[in-house]
């Protein structure tokens, strides 16, 4: 979380703890030497866009082997959030598709 401090100062308040690799210390030391070869970008809003793209980055990949319990308490933790449907980049975390689209799209239904 990052708040104005006074004048051009923020003050980051939390930064996440673990993102599939990136402890918190990690995670801000990142952002930080990001700002410094970027500082023109240092707005509140460019260090929300760099964490997003970390935490895209930092994100299970289709090729990450997760057990059952992991990945439902993935979902449980998405489905909390006030937009569960995009990342931050907007890029879809669900989809929605009928029984029809599905049987079609494994051949099932030829039409």
């Amino acid at each position: 979380m990052i708040e104005e401090f006074g004048g051009s100062e923020y003050a980051i308040r939390g930064v996440p703890m673990d993102l599939y690799g990136y402890g918190g210390k990690d995670f801000f030391q990142e952002i930080l030497d990001e700002l410094e070869g970027d500082p023109v970008s240092g707005t509140p809003e460019g260090v929300r866009i760099r964490i997003a793209t970390m935490a895209c980055k930092a994100a299970v990949k289709g090729n990450m082997q997760l057990g059952r319990q992991e990945a439902e308490q993935l979902i449980d933790e998405l489905l909390t959030l006030d937009n569960p449907y995009h990342c931050p980049h907007g890029r879809p975390t669900i989809i929605a598709m009928s029984k029809y689209e599905l049987e079609k799209k494994f051949k099932r239904i030829v039409s």
